[in-house]
């Protein structure tokens, strides 16, 4: 053998070691992962305590100060750094209820399966009256000329039922193959991403579509106004208890307001068309108040160990505020849960992190990204303006806010560079994950404020279950509906995705603007 072709076949040697080795190590850092992960799992203990002894939590609320202090403290307890609290609002008002009850006395008896909406008003104690039903909300004007002096007293009941879907239908929904396929083998997002200033402008106007109606009832004097706000997809019994956005110090606040289920508002409004009266006895009684300490994200970090990588940092979040009327388990505490779970379990593992991995659990996603934004402008820049410096050594965002079904794979948000990352990423987690990478753009949580700031930002692909039909906003939202291996696989993906990020020779590839 001549001495080039020594030099050649050690080469080969040498790289074939080297390779078989980084495998090596990537099985053994895998399954201690996943050891960790499903052996000694905290997650569903987590998620119990959370949801069931702190409950909801709405944004300026005490509540939600109360679990975030919790939530800190766990931080704390599993290893992480750096733990504190930013501010994001100085003028979000709170708001609690001390207690409520809806019944109908007329033309006979019936409880009442309602909740009051966000930022409601209290009745003047115990307070009774008619029910007049109001179909089109959207013409003020026609509203106006039809019941201007007809409304003192009376209890309104706005809008049309939507169909419902039946007892027999289908409503817990995972992925097929075929499915997450066509998700792969699209070319180009489907979904236009709006400007992030654009977006946060159009919500002022379209999050408060209702106030003119609300201040015209309130000033004819209308004892209380009822919503049906259940979507068609979802099963019959179910409502949604959110539903205003005056969260502002300075916003309305609305009379007496209740969102109801569907099938109360169905007898209630068939009988008016029976020429029976329908009469309720209700009361409200609720607190506001002013309290900024209250309206916080939650920020932690394991520190990364490579002397030159750790001031980059992979940036995980998704959104602790919650709606009222549930513990807000599915949306969005299961994935905050899940996210703690991962670093918990990296950290128990005591696996080498070169890059600063950074959490930040954020408030006020509910009502308009407040949280993220907030965060965003102090330490990236203003919305209008070039990303800061700083924003480059982020090398990826994490969001998880879409349930708690099975991780399935990643929305690419129009980030074609990026797939190689995640495509190695996914090619060790087998029959955990199929790690199907789609183009499209996903809207509508967190994950946008860092795309915005062309951060590579993703948000995960996960089964849908219940999370459209049962529970998103909903007074279900309880941990009876997160599966308990759901919860832990997630978790376990969570981590690797994590550690890979954290530890890859580059960052992960930005969009070319």
């Amino acid at each position: 053998m001549n001495y080039r072709k020594r030099i050649l076949s050690f080469l080969v040697l040498l790289i074939s070691t080297l390779s078989s080795s980084q495998t090596a190590n990537s099985a053994d850092q895998l399954a201690a992962i996943r050891s960790e992960g499903f052996v000694n799992s905290q997650a569903y203990g987590i998620l119990s305590e959370l949801t069931d002894v702190y409950g909801q939590r709405l944004t300026g609320s005490r509540e939600y100060l109360a679990a975030a202090q919790w939530m800190s403290e766990k931080m704390k307890s599993v290893g992480l750094q750096k733990v504190h609290f930013e501010n994001y609002c100085d003028d979000c008002r709170g708001w609690s209820i001390k207690g409520f009850n809806v019944e109908m006395v007329a033309p006979n008896y019936m409880n009442i399966n309602a909740y009051p909406l966000a930022m409601a008003e209290s009745t003047p104690g115990i307070v009774e009256g008619e029910v007049i039903h109001i179909r089109n909300i959207w013409d003020l004007k026609k509203i106006k000329e039809a019941y201007a002096g007809k409304l003192k007293g009376k209890i309104v009941f706005a809008g049309k039922t939507p169909t419902k879907k039946r007892l027999t239908d289908t409503i817990l929904d995972r992925y097929t193959d075929a499915e997450l396929t066509k998700m792969e083998t699209q070319l180009t997002p489907q979904k236009e991403v709006t400007p992030l200033p654009e977006l946060i402008k159009s919500w002022e106007t379209s999050d408060r579509w209702d106030q003119e109606f609300l201040e015209f009832a309130k000033a004819e004097g209308a004892l209380a106004v009822f919503r049906m706000l259940a979507r068609e997809s979802e099963v019959p019994g179910i409502f949604h208890p959110g539903g205003t956005y005056y969260y502002l110090e300075d916003d309305i606040k609305p009379l007496p307001y209740f969102t109801i289920s569907p099938e109360h508002f169905g007898r209630i409004t068939r009988a008016i068309k029976h020429n029976k009266t329908p009469r309720l006895r209700l009361n409200l009684e609720t607190e506001f108040y002013l309290e900024p300490e209250n309206n916080v994200n939650i920020i932690g970090e394991l520190t990364g160990k490579d002397s030159k990588l750790r001031t980059e940092t992979v940036l995980i979040g998704g959104h602790f505020d919650s709606w009222h009327a549930a513990t807000g388990a599915t949306d969005n505490a299961a994935s905050c849960v899940i996210l703690l779970e991962a670093l918990r379990i990296l950290k128990a593992t005591g696996l080498h992190l070169k890059r600063t991995v950074k959490i930040g659990l954020w408030g006020g996603e509910e009502q308009a990204f407040l949280g993220s934004v907030a965060y965003a402008k102090q330490h990236f820049g203003p919305l209008e303006e070039k990303p800061n410096a700083a924003s480059k050594k982020i090398s990826a965002y994490l969001n998880l806010d879409n349930g708690t079904g099975a991780i399935r794979g990643v929305y690419l948000q129009g980030n074609e560079f990026a797939r190689p990352t995640f495509e190695a990423a996914f090619s060790k987690l087998g029959a955990l994950s199929e790690g199907a990478l789609t183009i499209e753009n996903t809207l509508s949580t967190d994950h946008e404020t860092f795309d915005h700031y062309n951060i590579p930002a993703f948000q995960f692909i996960q089964d849908v279950l219940t999370y459209e039909t049962v529970t998103h906003h909903t007074n279900m939202d309880f941990i009876e509906y997160v599966p308990k291996e759901d919860l832990m696989k997630n978790a376990v993906i969570m981590a690797w995705t994590i550690y890979t990020l954290a530890n890859t020779t580059q960052k992960v590839p930005r969009k070319k603007n």
